[in-house]
């Protein structure tokens, strides 16, 4: 009997041992941590999966402003395309949301947050047979920029050398004649890449704080 109750307390000591020495915190252990949150929530972790998805980074351009003026060309639109006024509008709230623009391979999304209040948005590309558009409301900004993003298959400048110099330019108002060399206010900073990872660029996107006239240009 009494070797018995020696044999189940040695053996309860044991197992408390054991127990115990399992759940010793080991400073050499990794420590888990939950996922960090999105800081605009799941829109702004869906524009950073877009922005991935969007193909090898081959150049990004640096913002510029010059209130003299940054002489630039015009980007066209190659003869395939149909030149003629296109439009699209939507209300934008503070949760943000994507417009894009029929057959001009072109969209704009506004991340939440970006609009302090429902705005009406429209934007405009003319007949020029020049990669431009009109954003309104004139003179609106952001609290945060929003991003367009403009596909080049459908230019003058995709395959040629070009395309890794176009970029978003920016103009306070019409200019009367787009031909030749004309002078922009601001060159948005703006991302090129290469969509199908063969170094061609085919996509860019532009990074905009406020709203007027936009078009696709190159030095």
């Amino acid at each position: 009997m009494i070797r018995s109750r020696f044999l189940r307390s040695s053996l309860l000591v044991l197992t408390t041992a054991i127990a115990l020495s399992c759940s010793e915190y080991s400073p050499t252990a990794p420590t888990i941590q939950a996922p960090a949150q999105a800081q605009d929530g799941l829109l702004s972790g869906l524009l950073g999966l877009v922005t991935n998805l969007l193909g090898t980074v081959l150049r990004v351009i640096t913002f510029q402003y010059d209130p003299n003026g940054i002489p630039v060309n015009a980007v066209k639109w190659t003869g395939t395309h149909l030149n003629q006024t296109r439009s699209v509008s939507a209300y934008i709230g503070q949760n943000g949301g994507t417009l894009a623009l029929p057959s001009s391979d072109f969209t704009i999304t506004f991340p939440s947050g970006a609009l302090s209040q429902t705005t009406l948005i429209t934007i405009v590309s003319d007949g020029t047979g020049y990669v431009s558009y009109d954003m309104k409301p004139h003179g609106l900004t952001f609290a945060k920029p929003v991003t367009v993003t403009q596909r080049l298959q459908n230019t003058a400048v995709y395959g040629t050398s070009l395309a890794l110099k176009a970029a978003g330019a920016y103009f306070p108002q019409d200019p009367t004649n787009l031909s030749g060399t004309i002078d922009a206010l601001e060159i948005e900073r703006t991302t090129i890449f290469s969509s199908k990872n063969d170094g061609k660029a085919d996509v860019e996107t532009w990074s905009l704080n406020h709203f007027s006239r936009y078009m696709l240009a190159s030095d």
